[in-house]
Formats: structure tokens, C-alpha cells, sequence
């Protein structure tokens, strides 16, 4: 199974909404960085504290189409890795 990264969610927040949606739709997925990036609260200027959206590959079309709304408001780009 292909996982590829599609999103970087901004806030801890948003990162609980979006695990919940990709919950809810049985899409494969998990945060790269979600449990470290707690351990650095707040504004840091390194990758520490990043956090991105990993799901199955067989999945991401569906995962951004939910994540539509959260691409538009962000300015990131639904299809990096055709970038």
C-alpha cells in the first residue's frame, strides 16, 4: 500500500476535524509529525512542529474532494506531487 502526503494541516485543530473526516469516509490515513509537534506548542520556525496528512494513494482523490474546503482556504496545493 502506496501512502503519499496531501495536506498540512495549520492548526491542532484543524488536524483533529480533518482525522476525523478521513475517520468517518474509512480513508487510511495518519499525521506525519502529529504526536511530536505537541511536544512544541505554538509558533517554531523548523519542521519540528509540522504536521501533514498522509493517506493510501488508492484513496486521495476522495480525500481531497472532502478536503476541498480546507485546500481553498489554506492556498495549498490539492496535487503536490504532480507539482
Amino acid at each position: 500500500m502506496e501512502m503519499i502526503a496531501i495536506y498540512a494541516p495549520q492548526t491542532e485543530s484543524e488536524a483533529a476535524v480533518i482525522t476525523s473526516l478521513m475517520d468517518a469516509y474509512e480513508i487510511r490515513h495518519f499525521i506525519r509529525g502529529g504526536q511530536f509537534s505537541t511536544m512544541y506548542p505554538g509558533a517554531i520556525p523548523t519542521s519540528l512542529n509540522a504536521q501533514m496528512l498522509v493517506v493510501d494513494a488508492e484513496q486521495a482523490d476522495l480525500a481531497r474532494q472532502l478536503l476541498d474546503t480546507f485546500f481553498t482556504e489554506s492556498g495549498q496545493d490539492p496535487n503536490p506531487e504532480q507539482s
